[in-house]
């Protein structure tokens, strides 16, 4: 399950996914590879919805961690996975309070072309 919070300022989940994530991604400290870190990538509904470095990873310019943080919350509502800051402000969001719903889209900033908020929506390779 996934949960979309605005008083989340980091990307949340299960201790053992966080975990996961972290190891591949493997943020140096010293921002030694921050320049060649990969985009992080949530599918929903499909599609895969991409976190670029910057959008991922805190920096001061001379250190870095990943905005992840562990949260595990135990059935019947967990586990879970919160959308928190890193990804609202890259993704437009709208609630459909009716059919219990939450619709993502790519924002579109002032000072960013089109054609790159269309490229942080990719299909799922191998989506149902």
């Amino acid at each position: 399950q996934v949960a979309v919070d605005t008083g989340t300022s980091m990307l949340a989940g299960p201790s053992a996914v966080i975990r996961e994530l972290r190891a591949r991604l493997k943020v140096a400290s010293d921002c030694s590879n921050y320049h060649s870190l990969p985009d992080l990538g949530f599918v929903v509904s499909g599609r895969v919805m991409n976190l670029k470095p910057q959008e991922y990873v805190d920096s001061d310019g001379s250190s870095c961690s990943v905005s992840l943080m562990s949260l595990d919350v135990p059935p019947p509502n967990g586990p879970l996975f919160i959308f928190g800051d890193p990804f609202l402000r890259k993704f437009f969001t709208a609630y459909d309070l009716t059919n219990n719903k939450v619709g993502f889209a790519a924002a579109r900033h002032e000072d960013v072309p089109a054609w790159k908020s269309a490229a942080l929506l990719t299909m799922a390779v191998n989506a149902d």
